[in-house]
């Protein structure tokens, strides 16, 4: 488990999820990053981490999908209700929760640091810890999504 929506807010019990064009390589449980495809028009793009920014950032995928942008998959879009676990490379501390955090670029975790230097590449705000501190525990929180800024 990479990515966990904990609660979508409100009395909605499922999550909104969508069908687009995908590129790269997308998996389950993975963060995804919207791109524009030209005249083609957006898709989702897999392997997102650290470079990643809260203008780019768009939602976790459902499928497996390799290959160019004729294959689709099923993606969860972030929103400011959801509350999500993740995984981290590094082990938690009180000290990161409020705390802005990047994605790890060896995708499927959070690179939990207790800085918040680069805020336009810290797109996870936790708000809470589950587990254990000593390496097995996780970040509870929401992802930082501005939306509408297309890169490509």
């Amino acid at each position: 488990m990479a990515f966990r929506l904990v609660s979508s807010g409100g009395n909605v019990v499922e999550p909104a999820v969508i069908n687009l064009p995908a590129s790269g390589v997308v998996g389950p449980g993975l963060p995804v990053a919207l791109v524009f495809a030209g005249t083609g028009g957006a898709m989702v793009e897999g392997g997102v981490g650290v470079d990643t920014t809260t203008t780019a950032l768009f939602g976790i995928t459902l499928d497996y999908r390799q290959g160019a942008s004729n294959t689709f998959a099923r993606v969860i879009p972030f929103t400011p209700e959801q509350l999500w676990e993740v995984d981290c490379a590094n082990a938690v501390t009180t000290a990161q929760v409020g705390i802005r955090q990047y994605l790890s670029a060896t995708r499927g975790y959070v690179h939990n640091q207790e800085t918040d230097l680069s805020v336009i590449n810290r797109v996870f705000l936790p708000t809470a810890i589950t587990g254990s501190t000593t390496g097995s525990g996780k970040l509870i929180g929401r992802f930082i999504v501005t939306p509408g800024n297309f890169t490509g």
